[in-house]
């Protein structure tokens, strides 16, 4: 519901659709039976999923979803900590549906993968000085706004 709102809201203040994963690009690393229903529901959300799961897809990705225990012995399995040093976000396929139903969304760190944890630190900074940065520019844009009226 929550997203249903921001979505029809941006609709009418820009004209512009951003669904909840506008901007995620997207490599899957899960159960082939789960894999069709998570790029279904990223890609209706707004996100870019990847075929595949080649090592030079990392440069481009935001996000890796893999689920090591359900897949089968002979599937491939991405290098997480590969990815991760790259700064893609390495997480539990759970934090998906999390991200879409709590508000605000949870914190990444309780999704690392295990493989990536090392990795973590760094691009938590990065992550919340780009929020920070993001912050203030709409409290920059709100003084804007209110010495106008």
């Amino acid at each position: 519901m929550r997203w249903r709102k921001k979505i029809h809201k941006g609709r009418q203040e820009t004209g512009v659709v951003e669904g909840a994963f506008s901007g995620w690009k997207v490599i899957l690393n899960v159960d082939q039976t789960k894999e069709a229903g998570f790029r279904r529901l990223l890609q209706s959300g707004g996100a870019k999923v990847f075929s595949g799961h080649s090592v030079s897809l990392f440069k481009e990705a935001t996000h890796l979803f893999a689920d090591f225990s359900k897949l089968k012995p002979d599937d491939t399995r991405v290098n997480v900590a590969e990815a991760a040093a790259q700064g893609v976000n390495c997480l539990k396929p759970e934090y998906i549906a999390d991200y879409l139903i709590q508000d605000p969304p949870p914190p990444v760190e309780s999704y690392c993968l295990p493989e990536a944890e090392s990795y973590l630190q760094n691009n938590t900074e990065l992550e919340t000085e780009v929020s920070q940065k993001r912050k203030a520019l709409g409290q920059m844009s709100r003084v804007k706004r209110s010495r106008i009226h």
